[in-house]
């Protein structure tokens, strides 16, 4: 394991997707990352600063419309970039009947409204 350190594992760079995008000028209509949320950055430690960051540039330079879809599969309560937009969605959890959900926020709908009509 120590002749893979800083190969997998150990960090979760999450704003290497969103810089690759940037380089790449790749417009993405969604972006989504599956994560424990405790994001990390090598080179400044925990935040959400750097994530952050990247999606401001993301959205200016490449992708003004792009939504952020953040799924936390850990429930740690952690948020690594606000939630308090219009484009970034936090989901805890998976299962394929996300994307009727994500489907109808698209539309304006209300993801809550869309939930209670999921019959298990």
């Amino acid at each position: 394991m120590i002749s893979r350190e800083g190969e997998v594992g150990y960090a979760t760079n999450g704003y290497k997707v969103i810089e690759w995008l940037i380089q790449e000028h790749r417009e993405m209509d969604k972006v989504m990352l599956f994560t424990d949320c405790q994001l990390w950055n090598s080179e400044y430690g925990y935040g959400d600063a750097h994530l952050a960051g990247y999606w401001e540039r993301y959205k200016r330079e490449v992708a003004p419309h792009a939504r952020l879809y953040i799924f936390d599969l850990a429930g740690y309560g952690q948020s690594p970039i606000s939630m308090e937009r219009d484009d970034v969605f936090c989901i805890a959890g998976w299962s394929d009947k996300v994307f009727d959900i994500l489907a109808a926020v698209e539309r304006g709908k209300s993801a809550i409204d869309e939930i209670r009509r999921i019959v298990v």
